[in-house]
């Protein structure tokens, strides 16, 4: 036969009796407390410590790490594929802003004869002063002769595609003004294609004589150049649409235009070196380099590094109530 355990059962519910009501009268005899606000409710205690409740299972937080801040950004001119490379020009030492006397001369006439030729232009000398500084270094800091030519040619790299960047362009002069009967070749203080001459050449000096070498030429050239197809360089994105049909690349028109800024209220005239023979250039950096004008030029500040993410914890669920609970509000209505 299988013992009967059903004596034990009896004794039990008596101790529950007996605990259940000395708990009452033990809150009985309690005044009543004011109603607990929520701020100030004691910390529930361990889920270990309350019958019944299992103790949940710990959470595994990724472990957060400081953002790393960006790498400043460091500005590198990119080589065009459409841009022409420049000649590397040895020049003399001169003040930062200073330009030699004959070739200011030669940028402030052609201002003027474009001022009258094509007055809706609005093209001002210190831009052809910003180009005339990066193409050829003002014409070798002055290497000129009276009547303003150089003293020998100011050449560019040959333009067969050998260079990074380098436009391939085939002759297109015979050799005339490059000394180059299979490729072309930047020409004078203003670097001008041969091809890109023949269409806007221009005689600066009165002499009857058209010379991409010579500073007066070249620089009315240029100024017809800039002006063409209607544009209009009082307004800045007409000015720098100009710059990038010269030479298509951010980083010279950003050099073009930060050195006409400057000479535009800090140039000043200095004498030619005069027409001292300089060997020509056969080759030349893929790109312009960098101008360092005294006048300050504005520059983007560094990218702030990413704000720290908030931690944001997902919400528990409300915890059953087990002893000494309130009851149950009778629904409304």
């Amino acid at each position: 036969m299988r013992p009967t355990r059903r004596a034990g059962i009896p004794l039990l519910a008596s101790a529950v009796v007996l605990t259940g009501a000395a708990a009452a009268l033990a809150s009985a005899s309690v005044p009543p407390k004011a109603p607990i606000v929520a701020a100030q409710q004691a910390p529930l205690p361990p889920s270990a410590s309350i019958p019944g409740l299992a103790t949940p299972p710990t959470r595994a937080w990724p472990a957060l790490s400081a953002p790393v801040p960006a790498a400043p950004v460091v500005s590198e001119p990119v080589p065009v594929p459409s841009a022409v490379p420049r000649a590397t020009i040895p020049t003399p030492v001169i003040g930062a802003l200073g330009i030699p006397e004959s070739v200011l001369d030669a940028y402030r006439s052609a201002e003027a004869a474009l001022a009258s030729d094509m007055p809706s232009c609005g093209l001002a000398w210190n831009l052809l002063a910003g180009i005339g500084r990066i193409e050829s270094g003002h014409a070798r800091g002055g290497q000129v002769d009276a009547d303003g030519t150089t003293a020998t040619p100011v050449l560019g790299p040959v333009l067969d595609g050998s260079l990074a960047g380098n436009t391939v362009i085939v002759d297109t002069d015979g050799g005339d003004h490059d000394g180059d009967r299979a490729h072309d070749r930047a020409v004078g203080p203003m670097q001008f294609i041969p091809g890109t001459w023949a269409r806007y050449a221009a005689d600066g000096n009165g002499d009857g004589v058209s010379d991409p070498n010579n500073v007066y030429d070249a620089t009315l050239a240029a100024g017809r150049y800039l002006c063409s197809g209607g544009l209009d360089l009082t307004k800045p994105a007409d000015e720098a649409a100009a710059v990038f049909r010269y030479n298509n690349s951010a980083a010279y028109v950003a050099d073009v235009l930060a050195w006409s800024a400057a000479y535009r209220t800090g140039a000043e005239s200095v004498k030619d070196t005069g027409a001292t023979s300089v060997p020509t250039p056969t080759t030349g950096p893929a790109q312009p380099t960098t101008p360092v004008p005294t006048t300050p030029v504005p520059t983007a500040d560094p990218p702030a590094p990413p704000p720290m993410p908030a931690i944001v914890l997902p919400t528990l669920p409300p915890l059953p109530c087990l002893i000494l609970c309130a009851p149950t509000p009778a629904p409304v209505g």
